[in-house]
């Protein structure tokens, strides 16, 4: 009875708490309670989480070797955990970063490839007041020097190239579509200056494109049948002066 008579003499205070807070308690199963709570509509924005130094060291170690990876075994050859060994990372890392496969592609070619048109981006600026066709040998030299140091974008899109994947149509929207414009642009307007051979400027566009990345992708073959290696600074300057004399007439 004194247990019940207590138990009686409670409710009032329950019931004062209820009415006084205005909540009523819900029990959350497993998926309520793994759904994000849903912020009020007046509520203050979330900071985005800061990332530390050893976290971006980190980030970038996995996207050098996601494009190792991905340059030498192909997508379909290449799992997030053989990345996650290159990058002498835990796999957990690696998912927590790019939560999965497709993911992490595009982050690694993004990251490559951003780099590269923005550095052609910053020249071709810098270069509105000079000739269609000295823009283009500067084109040519950046582009040559950008598949010497990074062969594994060339690649890569060599291999997504051979068959139409989501990955590549991508790429295509993103980068190489505006890519391809701006430079047969600058094909287009050296022809009429006279100074760039007349043909196709698709055609030459994708001659500049393979003599200047394939000989970086083949470089064991390269050296075995030439005796050089394509990666010295000399080999470099002479694939870009021997680029030069293809594509333009008078080539000093």
């Amino acid at each position: 009875m004194a247990s019940t008579d207590k138990a009686k003499a409670a409710q009032p205070e329950r019931s004062r708490i209820k009415v006084h807070t205005g909540r009523k308690a819900v029990r959350l199963d497993s998926r309520d309670a793994k759904s994000p709570a849903r912020p009020a509509a007046d509520a203050p924005a979330r900071k985005p989480r800061r990332t530390t130094r050893r976290g971006r060291e980190v980030r970038g170690r996995i996207l050098q070797a996601a494009l190792d990876c991905f340059s030498v075994f192909g997508f379909d050859g290449t799992s997030t955990r053989a990345v996650a060994d290159r990058a002498e990372v835990t796999h957990t890392l690696v998912l927590y970063h790019f939560h999965s496969k497709d993911q992490l592609w595009i982050a690694a070619m993004d990251s490559a490839l951003a780099t590269y048109t923005g550095t052609i981006t910053e020249y071709l600026d810098r270069a509105k007041n000079e000739t269609a066709a000295e823009a283009l040998r500067g084109f040519i030299e950046q582009f040559t020097r950008m598949s010497a140091e990074h062969p594994e974008v060339h690649r890569i899109l060599t291999m997504e190239s051979n068959q139409e994947t989501s990955r590549l149509n991508w790429v295509i929207d993103h980068y190489l579509r505006a890519h391809f414009e701006k430079v047969t642009g600058l094909i287009r307007d050296g022809q009429r200056e006279g100074a760039v051979r007349q043909c196709d400027p698709a055609r030459l566009y994708y001659m500049i494109i393979g003599a200047s990345g394939t000989p970086f992708t083949l470089p064991t073959e390269y050296k075995a049948l030439t005796g050089r290696d394509v990666y010295s600074q000399t080999e470099v300057l002479r694939n870009i002066a021997f680029l030069y004399e293809l594509v333009f007439i008078d080539a000093p």
